[in-house]
């Protein structure tokens, strides 16, 4: 059916304020004192330009430029963007910026992978955790896409390849305004259309001269492009704004529970084949089954997954690294008793087998409809500014948030996580200026303290998901996709849930195809979901940092300037077992740290509209990893104690950058080219590798009238990782052969660790939309972007072509309603993102195919 969504293009009246900002020159010019403004925004088409008009201040903090005077890469999206666009994930986002690299994939998160990197989400200058949900913007009006480590104004932080600066809905003090919003089905013309609703009241106006509200309620209940996925939420978002002279406070609080939705991995058992023309290595994966000092397999009598076992062969390396059978160790008994079980090593896939072949696939295969995930947040933000004087400001911004998660995939990938953040920062701010004979020195200073304290609890499963993930055959009932039925085990799931146990410490497991099995342990944990008691990830962290920074913006007259800042922090942590049973390993330790960080940019204006730069960043953060933002273990000698490696993450940055404004108010481009090498976060093995990645961005914006919006964006990166690791779940990859070993970890492959080229990062990207509007209120709009082609994993055995999409939008606006018919990937490719982040994952999440959208927007 097609798909109807009602939305109304709310323009945004946003209080934009001229904040002064600190520093410590005593004395300054009186003729030179600037006063503080508060400007009402009117609404007009800047709430939707392509230019960047918004005064910047994601960068350092409440120091207010710019963006042509900051040496950085920004981007800005807009207000009707983020609510208007269909932005399902962070890959959307790719639209908007360079550098970044579509591979979220999962339908979860709204933190891109910037310059091949983790990246981090802010509120309104606070970092917030992007842990995973489906995009919800029911909060935001705005969003700055920064590039590169976040200003020493913020904190350690962990991701440095870029970060976005969500900017939070602001009330209106000049007048009433509300905006109703909904959303109709999705009609997939190519495929099977999907039924989805979706919901929002925004509500804002003054109470009083001083005080102003703002109301804000998304419901979506939608099912997604694939198959048993759903993406149903609710979002509530309340603020209030208080101002007078001097003193401006703002409070927010939001609250969303994502009560039922799916994390998508896409197709396992990725290979060429797959990719080139969407043909599916089908039917059953063959076992190897260690017992004592031998290796088995079965024989089985088909692919068909009841099939039985005939016999056994015994295994054996050979000189490629394949484990094949060997000749005349056929036996008919199983080797796998119960006072001798085996142990699963790992699978390989024989074409040969009757049943097994390549078949087609369909790119809306899905999840197990009996896999749910649930989220909930809680997070409020308090804002206070005063000013002291026409040039100082103190403030202080205060958020909390509070996060509640629990993952369920694959009926095997499980995690159960809590996380609790507190920020506050503290600052004194001066902007002032001094006459150094014929020239005027100018210095925006920021300076103050932050305190930190961020607790989190994971418990999580993943031996059975690295595994088992591509003996999975998704041609069958997905059901059955849970390791209870692969491994045909006859005992029952001793507290109900999803069937992804799969075995009891000491206590062997029969199967009926496989013989009695020493299975990884697993325990209930709750909610139906099992967990490992000793493991990396299972972990409750606790740590406080407190940081004293200052950052001074020094310009030199009206054609140069020197931005420079630095940090110090003291970090406190503690870290022990949540999940210790009765007898177990009580795990538990503490330790303190210092990080620093140091930033340059000096900078230099050949002309009023234009800036060359050159940044240096070297920072010391905390990196958070595995599948929450906590602390894990240390490993091998150190396995019950902190893992040091995570609070010695070094970063260094060098960039130089030129942007211009060569028609002032219609035209904007800048390029930057940059180099890094960044320790990243630990992966579930506790290995950490470190990126060392080169590129270059730049950026077209060009807006001539009303009529005419446009963007370009450009990418080129080159990357590879230091000391990587190849354990994983199909080191080798997929190769059908009946010899090559997958889902054994790297423990039969066998494959060194060491220096390899980044994979799952195309070298080149470009993306960007054209927009043209008529006086009449008709207007259309093409959108796009394009990637060269890219290696899924290590062993690159599986490349990915150039790929591109395209989305159009013909729409009538009128001041208080508009219509618009979307088409999402017009041509109907088939494109691919790696399902999973991890570079010898296996996981090929194909994207949706053609898909039109309708919408009608109201306002009042």
């Amino acid at each position: 059916m097609p798909s109807i969504a009602f939305r109304l293009p709310v323009k945004r009246s946003a209080l934009a304020m001229a904040v002064v900002s600190a520093f410590s020159i005593p004395t300054f010019a009186a003729d030179t004192q600037l006063q503080t403004v508060t400007v009402q925004a009117s609404a007009s088409d800047s709430d939707d330009d392509a230019l960047p008009t918004r005064p910047e201040s994601s960068v350092y903090g409440g120091i207010e430029t710019k963006v042509i005077d900051t040496p950085r890469s920004i981007t800005q999206v807009n207000a009707e963007q983020l609510a208007n666009d269909p932005i399902r994930s962070a890959d959307d986002l790719v639209k908007y910026a360079p550098g970044i690299t579509r591979g979220g994939g999962q339908n979860a998160g709204i933190a891109p992978q910037f310059r091949a990197q983790g990246s981090e989400v802010f509120q309104d200058g606070q970092r917030a955790y992007s842990v995973r949900h489906p995009a919800n913007f029911n909060a935001y009006e705005g969003a700055d896409i920064v590039a590169g480590p976040s200003s020493v104004t913020y904190g350690s932080v962990s991701g440095s390849g870029g970060y976005v600066n969500y900017l939070s809905k602001k009330p209106n003090f000049s007048e009433f305004k509300t905006r109703l919003s909904g959303e109709v089905g999705s009609w997939v013309p190519d495929g099977e259309s999907r039924d989805a609703a979706k919901f929002s009241v925004d509500n804002t106006g003054p109470l009083s001269d001083n005080l102003a509200y703002r109301l804000s309620i998304t419901k979506q209940r939608q099912e997604d492009f694939y198959d048993n996925v759903d993406n149903n939420f609710d979002a509530f978002y309340g603020a209030l704004a208080w101002r007078n002279d001097n003193v401006r406070v703002d409070w927010n609080a939001s609250y969303d529970d994502y009560y039922d939705y799916n994390i998508t991995h896409g197709w396992n058992r990725a290979n060429q084949k797959l990719v080139d023309s969407g043909k599916y290595y089908a039917g059953r994966a063959t076992p190897i089954i260690q017992n004592g000092n031998t290796l088995w397999s079965p024989v089985l009598a088909s692919g068909a997954a009841d099939a039985p076992t005939l016999g056994w062969v015994k295994r054996q390396r050979n000189a490629q690294g394949q484990y094949s059978a060997v000749d005349g160790s056929f036996q008919s008994a199983s080797p796998n008793t119960r006072s001798n079980p085996g142990s699963l090593r790992g699978w390989v896939y024989d074409p040969s087998l009757a049943g097994n072949g390549l078949t087609s696939l369909s790119s809306q295969t899905g999840q197990r409809d009996e896999d749910q995930n649930t989220s909930r947040r809680f997070a409020t933000q308090l804002r206070v500014e005063a000013d002291l004087t026409p040039t100082i400001t103190l403030a202080n911004s205060t958020f909390y948030q509070r996060s509640r998660d629990m993952t369920d995939a694959v009926g095997s990938f499980q995690v159960q996580s809590k996380d609790n953040i507190f920020d506050n920062r503290f600052e004194f701010r001066s902007r002032n200026e001094v006459q150094l004979g014929g020239l005027t020195l100018r210095d925006d200073s920021n300076t103050g303290l932050i305190y930190r304290r961020e607790f989190n609890q994971s418990i999580a499963a993943n031996n059975s998901f690295g595994s088992t993930i591509n003996a999975y055959d998704l041609t069958q009932d997905p059901s059955g996709k849970n390791p209870g039925d692969l491994l045909a085990l006859t005992g029952a799931n001793p507290a109900g849930g999803n069937a992804a146990w799969i075995g009891q410490a000491g206590v062997p497991q029969f199967s009926n195809t496989y013989g009695w099995l020493n299975l990884p342990p697993m325990y209930p944990a709750g909610h139906g979901l099992y967990a490992e008691s000793v493991a990396p990830y299972t972990a409750q962290s606790t740590w406080s940092t407190q940081t004293l920074f200052t950052q001074h913006n020094l310009r030199f007259g009206d054609r140069a300037g020197l931005n420079i800042g630095a940090s110090r922090s003291w970090i406190d942590a503690e870290i022990d077992n949540p999940f210790v049973l009765a007898g177990g390993n009580p795990r538990k330790d503490s330790d303190n740290y210092r990080l620093f960080a140091f930033q340059v940019s000096p900078y230099v204006k050949p002309t009023e509209n234009s800036t060359l730069y050159y940044t240096f960043d070297r920072s010391l953060a905390v990196n958070t990893g595995f599948f929450s933002n906590g602390l894990g273990w240390g490993s091998g000698a150190g396995a019950n104690l902190l893992n040091p490696l995570a609070f010695e993450s070094l970063s260094v940055l060098h960039e130089v950058g030129l942007k211009v404004e060569p028609v002032p108010n219609e035209l904007f481009m800048t390029l930057a080219a940059f180099k890094q090498a960044r320790d990243q976060s630990p992966d579930s093995n506790n290995n950490i590798a470190r990126l060392v990645i080169k590129g270059v961005e730049s950026t077209l914006r060009y807006q001539p009238d009303n009529h005419l919006r446009t963007a370009l964006n450009l990418t080129k990166l080159s990357a590879y990782n230091e000391f990587a690791s190849q354990a994983g779940f199909a080191s080798a990859g997929f190769i059908p052969d009946n010899g090559t070993v997958f889902g054994d970890n790297n423990s039969l492959n066998q494959r060194p660790s060491g220096r390899f080229d980044a994979v799952q990062i195309p070298e080149y990207t470009a993306s960007g939309y054209i927009d043209y509007r008529f006086d009449s209120g008709f207007g259309a709009e093409l959108s796009g972007w394009w990637t060269s082609s890219w290696y899924l994993n290590l062993s690159k055995t599986v490349k990915i072509p150039d790929e591109y999409n395209l989305d159009l939008a013909v729409y009538y606006r009128q001041p208080q309603w508009s219509t618009t018919l979307r088409v999402l990937n017009l041509t109907n490719e088939l494109n691919f993102v790696s399902g999973l982040a991890g570079s010898t994952n296996t996981f090929l999440q194909p994207m949706p195919g053609r898909t039109l959208l309708a919408q009608v927007d109201y306002q009042f």
